[in-house]
């Protein structure tokens, strides 16, 4: 089984402080929960997502000894880890720095890991890991998994939130003819956006537009989500769309437009809506996900997943409003940062939980709902919005901006906004922030951070 790593900021920052202890070598043991995918959408394997959920440093009691170059923990402490990871399924880390500041694995953290390890499968059954997370000096995690045999696999560690930030030492190069673009964000940020997957939710006025620049800045792999078709008057707004085109589903003509352009950017449609459990596997698979729907259902979806999984979601809308005369009185576009942390769409007031329950059941059970539509119990619906092609690229160029900002701090570490709004009818960009409700179980409360896999899906009804 391929596994990889998910470590949010904010135990990202609980991790380097635990590594280190005044010179010496210190650790910590760590909880995972599981994200277990049945099939990657590019490579057609399964896969599985461990998710870091807590850390627990060692105390004086834990230590037998310690110095700037080893590391001693007693048995007696690993052993009740294991217990506790065992009766609440989670998966059990160990993590130890390296002061002295050596960027590697040494051969001594083999032999006591390979120890662990083995101790893990007495205790725990023979289908149990442990993870191994190591942290430098210099704030570099590099991780490893050993699973199985006698022999530790290197593992790709993604570390998510406000920041993205792709920790791996066997990553694909990213293409040399990216320099200029290297030039402006550092020479990590072409790699880090070469060996990342993204899940694109919509490939209407925003989202088109929003996948051709990920391709286009060298951006992996992504996957396009969207079961509609285009249609004539979609083509003002939609990329890679031409008149021979309408009567073809939206998903498919964005991810050929983008795979003809012969760059290693690997593009797929998932012709589906995004409620159907068909799309899990691939939004559990994502790095990163950008909704671009006008779908409450969807959001709804997404607003939970984000903090379940700790996949970084940017949630993009454009709204435009009038008054008698179709004076526009009210153009904003919208970029909205949603992680673990960060006040959700409902806090905020963007999404309507009854018209999510209306977008379900159109999806659901179109029937019924057409049913309730014409007995008055579904107000509305079926009426385009507003669009203008000028303001819908710029939205995506919006999101473009954040996003890039998440992974090279262009602007600074205080930089990151979660939420912008750019307002065509003033003109002006906002910077808002926004608070979480106590009582909100997404945001506001943490028993759903990093929950991974749970029956139901997301702990939601249908």
């Amino acid at each position: 089984m391929m596994r990889d790593i998910i470590i949010p900021n904010r135990l990202g920052t609980a991790i380097r402080r635990a590594a280190f202890n005044s010179g010496e070598e210190a650790g910590a043991w760590l909880l995972f929960r599981r994200a277990v995918i049945g099939e990657d959408p590019w490579t057609k394997k399964p896969r599985e997502r461990l998710i870091l959920s807590d850390v627990l440093p060692f105390d004086g009691e834990d230590i037998a000894s310690a110095s700037p170059t080893h590391l001693t923990v007693r048995t007696s402490s690993f052993v009740r880890t294991l217990k506790y990871a065992n009766d609440n399924r989670y998966n059990v880390g160990f993590l130890h720095g390296h002061p002295c500041g050596t960027a590697a694995f040494s051969v001594r953290d083999d032999e006591n890991e390979l120890a662990l390890f083995n101790a893990a499968r007495n205790r725990n059954g023979p289908d149990a890991c442990l993870v191994s997370v190591l942290a430098t000096s210099g704030g570099r995690l590099l991780a490893r998994i050993w699973q199985g045999s006698t022999h530790p696999d290197p593992s790709r560690l993604l570390e998510t939130g406000q920041r993205i930030a792709l920790w791996s030492d066997h990553t694909d190069k990213a293409s040399p003819d990216l320099d200029r673009q290297a030039r402006v964000f550092g020479e990590t940020f072409n790699a880090t956006l070469r060996n990342l997957s993204c899940l694109v939710v919509g490939a209407g006025g925003t989202g088109s537009p929003l996948a051709v620049m990920l391709a286009r800045s060298g951006m992996g792999r992504i996957a396009v989500v969207d079961h509609d078709v285009v249609e004539s008057t979609n083509l003002h707004r939609l990329y890679g769309a031409t008149q021979s085109d309408i009567g073809r589903h939206k998903a498919e003509v964005l991810a050929a437009h983008i795979n003809e352009f012969g760059l290693p950017t690997k593009a797929m449609p998932l012709v589906r809506n995004l409620l159907d459990p068909e799309c899990r596997d691939a939004l559990k698979s994502a790095d990163v996900v950008f909704c671009a729907t006008d779908d409450h259902a969807s959001r709804m979806l997404l607003n939970r997943f984000a903090v379940f999984y700790e996949i970084p979601v940017f949630d993009i809308g454009i709204a435009v409003a009038g008054d008698q005369g179709n004076r526009r009185r009210d153009m904003t576009g919208r970029v909205t940062r949603l992680h673990s942390g960060a006040p959700c769409l409902l806090c905020r007031g963007i999404i309507d939980p009854v018209r999510a329950r209306e977008d379900e059941l159109r999806k659901r059970a179109p029937d019924e709902y057409a049913d309730q539509r014409r007995e008055g119990y579904i107000l509305g619906g079926g009426e385009p919005e507003p669009a203008f092609i000028g303001m819908t690229t710029s939205v995506a160029c919006l999101a473009m901006d954040e996003f890039a900002q998440a992974i090279s701090e262009f602007r600074g570490p205080d930089g990151h906004a979660l939420q912008r709004l750019r307002r065509f009818h003033i003109p002006e960009d906002r910077r808002t922030g926004g608070r979480s409700d106590n009582n909100c179980p997404i945001c506001g409360q943490t028993d759903y951070w990093g929950r991974g896999d749970v029956v139901p899906f997301l702990d939601r009804i249908g």
